[in-house]
């Protein structure tokens, strides 16, 4: 077996785009498995705000597919607060961070919710999507962090991206982060973009194809033809920067 693809239980580690990854999942996982690299449109996009001692959030982390190549993209300086509801989910990503010597990061086993009881259970991904069947996660605001500085936020959780926006009013009132959240379930969309319009944010779509013909691995095959699977995305933008994105 070549060192740079080794399998642990139904885990694998292999050499990366942006380091060394222990992944699973048909999605995430067979990317890095084909491809060496995960939705790197999404990473282009992180790419336009997050710079050398940029403070991040990355609210749904999962195993670290984005959270490492954000905290690569903020360097030593930066900060990335990672957040993952999911034990086992969690383990992995804090596997990848160490194995990727990244220090600059903290990842956090909460789930991020306005209220003290409000529901971890998935309508759309089952019950035990967001947490484990045995370790439930603390539930726990946005407001709660205490950064000096915000400058981006990244929320993937699922249909619940209203919710952690909710829970972040106090923190994004004040630093005005750039907002880059996940849009993809028609029932929740129309509420999600009323509230992040009130919160006075210029707001585009992104959708962003998880595979590229121009991938780390220089695989040009699409494992999932004809379909093109993306995660729809929107990014919100303060509107006091009075910035006109395009592309």
């Amino acid at each position: 077996m070549s060192i740079d693809a080794m399998r642990f239980g139904n885990l694998q580690l292999k050499a990366c785009k942006y380091g060394w990854m222990l992944f699973t999942g048909p999605y995430i996982g067979k990317c890095f498995e084909l491809y060496g690299e995960y939705s790197e449109a999404e990473v282009d996009a992180m790419r336009l705000f997050l710079c050398e001692g940029s403070y991040a959030i990355d609210v749904g982390a999962n195993i670290g597919d984005l959270t490492v190549p954000m905290a690569r993209l903020v360097g030593d300086t930066g900060r990335v607060i990672a957040i993952e509801s999911h034990a086992e989910m969690h383990n992995v990503l804090c596997a990848n961070l160490a194995l990727n010597h990244l220090q600059n990061t903290k990842p956090m086993n909460v789930f991020v919710g306005s209220r003290s009881d409000v529901s971890t259970a998935s309508t759309a991904w089952a019950t035990n999507a967001y947490a484990s069947e045995i370790w439930e996660p603390r539930i726990m605001p946005l407001d709660a962090l205490d950064l000096p500085r915000c400058d981006f936020i990244k929320i993937d959780v699922d249909g619940k991206e209203r919710d952690v926006l909710v829970s972040g009013s106090a923190l994004i009132d004040r630093y005005r982060p750039v907002l880059y959240f996940e849009n993809d379930q028609p029932e929740h969309s129309p509420a999600l973009l009323a509230h992040a319009m009130a919160l006075d944010y210029d707001l585009y779509w992104h959708v962003a194809p998880i595979f590229r013909p121009d991938n780390h691995a220089n695989n040009p095959v699409n494992h999932w033809a004809p379909k093109n699977i993306s995660s729809i995305m929107t990014l919100g933008i303060p509107s006091e920067r009075n910035t006109q994105m395009s592309g």
